[in-house]
This record gives structure tokens, C-alpha cells and sequence, in this order.
């Protein structure tokens, strides 16, 4: 089984450099552009089924990609970006005005912090994980998640054997596609793509 990690399209949060998590915000136009791009790349992939996150610009990119794939969407609340708490959308000067001590600890990136009043890495792994391994039992050939980029590096994290603090040294970037392969026999779920997008190349 492939399971093809899917992130949403640009948001205008994305583009004006502030970090989003359950802030519900749709996609911008060129957000859109890029999920129809997404979809146009993964029409060839054969996708049984997808899973989205309930947030607009995940459920709205899935819904853009739908129209090329053509199948049912499984909506799963346990896909959410990590829960950002009080530093939800808000840039990283911000952070550092709200509570310079925490920031400051926080962005050395040196353990699984959570966000002030939000989730840790680990926090978004164990919801997350629920939704893998119900899908780990399915008879599914290809499936599509699509979620946010954080839960994205989180299961990245998990399947590479990284603490999760190591998050951070990733980019995942709006519509790219990364891929785990399941193998039934041995029950081990393996890495096989982070961060592909070949398909976005010519988008201006």
C-alpha cells in the first residue's frame, strides 16, 4: 500500500509568513492554482480513497484534487495541523513579544515543546496514528492524506525513527507530495518520498 501525504494549498497566512494551525482559513487563489496542480499530478496514481483534515483549506484542496481523482473523502479531525495554542497565527516577532523566556527556548528547537496552551509533536502523533493504523487495516492500494505541514513532518518523524523536535529540519511545502509505503507482510511502514514538487515547478 502507498499512502501519498498530501499538504494543502497557500493560504494568505502562509504567504504573509505567519504560522497557522487550527486557524481555519481558506485557500487563496493561488493556493488554488496549486491544488489544482496537485490534482492534475496525482490523477495518474490510481487513489482509492482520500482522508482530509476538517480544516477549509485542507478540505478545500482535497475537494480540488478530488475532481481529478474521482473518489470518496473520508473526513478526520485527528488529521488537524498541531494546535498552535496562543502563537497560532501569529509571526515569529509576535511569539517573542507574547513570552521572549519560552521563545527563545522553544525555537532552539532542542526537545518536543509544545506550543504555549497547545499540542506537542508527540500530542499530534498519538491522534494521528489512529487514523494510519485504521487505514494500515483497509484492503486500500493507494491512499491520499490530506493535512497540514506540520502533521505531515510529525508521521515523517515517526516512520524515520526521529524524536520529534527533529521536525524542524524539514520543509514541507504547500501541494507537495510525500510517500510512505506499507507492507503488509511485515507490518513496517517505510519512507519513500518527502517533499516533492516537481509538479508546482512552472506555477508563478
Amino acid at each position: 500500500m502507498n499512502i501519498y501525504l498530501l499538504r494543502h494549498g497557500q493560504t494568505n497566512l502562509n504567504r504573509d509568513g505567519k504560522f497557522q494551525g487550527d486557524t481555519d482559513k481558506d485557500l487563496n487563489e493561488f493556493g488554488k492554482k496549486q491544488a489544482d496542480l496537485l490534482g492534475r499530478r496525482i490523477e495518474k496514481f490510481h487513489i482509492d480513497i482520500i482522508y482530509s483534515s476538517d480544516l477549509k483549506r485542507v478540505t478545500e484542496t482535497s475537494k480540488i484534487i478530488n475532481s481529478y481523482v474521482n473518489t470518496k473523502i473520508i473526513i478526520k479531525e485527528e488529521l488537524r495541523e498541531i494546535n498552535m495554542g496562543s502563537w497560532d497565527a501569529l509571526t515569529m516577532n509576535e511569539r517573542y513579544a507574547i513570552n521572549e523566556d519560552y521563545a527563545i527556548e522553544w525555537h532552539k528547537h532542542l526537545s518536543d515543546l509544545p506550543y504555549p496552551d497547545g499540542e506537542c509533536g508527540q500530542d499530534v502523533c498519538t491522534r494521528v496514528m489512529k487514523v494510519i493504523d485504521d487505514i494500515k487495516k483497509q484492503q486500500y492500494e493507494n491512499v491520499a492524506i490530506v493535512t497540514s505541514g506540520g502533521t505531515i513532518a510529525i508521521l515523517l518523524c515517526e516512520f524515520l525513527g526521529l524524536e520529534q523536535h527533529k521536525r524542524f529540519g524539514m520543509e514541507i511545502d504547500n501541494c507537495s507530495i510525500s510517500i510512505l509505503h506499507y507492507n503488509v507482510i511485515n507490518n513496517k511502514l517505510t519512507v519513500k518520498c518527502i517533499n516533492d514538487t516537481g509538479h508546482l515547478e512552472d506555477l508563478v
